[in-house]
């Protein structure tokens, strides 16, 4: 609509223009006419001014208003400056302590400890004693004979103490046996038949399978040769169907039978035998094959052959 109004008004100027320019020739000698034509210009110019003048004004409004936006957006930045500022020196004025800081972090890896303790003793609880032990333990046991008939004596209570867990007195058994292995003895008045057929009972009879695996492996790795012993391994290569369990005690019976010729002979002889019996005519096929794949070695199969007496 503005620019409609701008275009007529040009044209009402132009149209007065040239009836001004008309008249100044043709007729010269009429000056009262040439004012009023004057007059007439002087308004429609200063009509044509008054359509223009919202073009301009709207201009210098656009203008008002960005200078406006970037006040304000100037204003804007430098107070999120200073709320940073303000942050900053009040975060570092906080700031804890370097022995605070040595607390939390001492505090952290305590809690990292315990947690694994905690984990290991969950999944490995024969074993979890290892957590517990002093450093000096070895050297102590070594060195204090007093201190390693004690341990030794409440660790061998606590494998026959039926009223205890059978996760308890899987771990005295683990312990009492590398207590022996730290002293350089196979055996003892401590580590005796009547703590591995302990254990053996604990495999025989427990409904957990993970404490019977951990058990049948305490037995199987047993420096105590006994052919009581010996049967009981026997008897699980034969009958338990767990063929891990098989496997493990096949490996007790012939190291079983390899200790033994350090003690007894006739002991020795008679293992030999029993291996042979399972390695040839096993009444289960699956137990037979478990003696085979042991004894792949023909010289160690001669050999036991040879203490067989065959």
């Amino acid at each position: 609509m503005s620019q409609m109004k701008s275009n007529i008004a040009l044209g009402v100027a132009a149209v007065a223009l040239a009836l001004t320019v008309y008249n100044q020739v043709i007729t010269p000698s009429t000056p009262s006419h040439d004012s009023l034509k004057a007059e007439h210009v002087t308004e429609l110019r200063e009509e044509l001014h008054t359509n223009n003048a919202p073009s301009s004004r709207n201009s210098e409004s656009q203008s008002a208003l960005d200078a406006l936006d970037r006040s304000a957006l100037v204003e804007r930045i430098a107070y999120l400056e200073e709320r940073v500022l303000e942050i900053e020196n009040r975060a570092f004025s906080n700031s804890p302590s370097t022995e605070s800081m040595e607390e939390t972090i001492l505090a952290v890896l305590e809690e990292k400890e315990r947690k694994d303790k905690a984990q290991n003793r969950e999944d490995n609880p024969v074993y979890g004693f290892y957590e517990d032990l002093p450093k000096d333990y070895d050297l102590k046991l070594k060195t204090d004979p007093e201190f390693a008939m004690k341990v030794s004596q409440d660790l061998k209570t606590k494998v026959l103490d039926e009223s205890l867990s059978p996760t308890e007195r899987l771990s005295a058994m683990g312990q009492l046996q590398m207590n022996m292995y730290i002293l350089n003895r196979t055996q003892g008045e401590m580590f005796d038949y009547e703590t591995v057929d302990a254990v053996l009972d604990i495999s025989r009879n427990s409904q957990d399978e993970k404490l019977k695996v951990q058990a049948l492996e305490v037995v199987a790795h047993s420096p105590i040769v006994d052919s009581r012993i010996a049967k009981s391994l026997q008897d699980i290569i034969e009958k338990e169907p767990n063929k891990y369990m098989k496997t493990m005690a096949a490996e007790g019976l012939i190291g079983q039978y390899y200790q033994s010729g350090e003690t007894s002979p006739e002991l020795k002889q008679q293992l030999a035998s029993d291996i042979l019996d399972l390695y040839n005519n096993s009444s289960s096929s699956e137990a037979q094959l478990v003696m085979q794949r042991l004894i792949r070695d023909d010289e160690l199969l001669e050999q036991i052959r040879r203490d067989a007496g065959q």
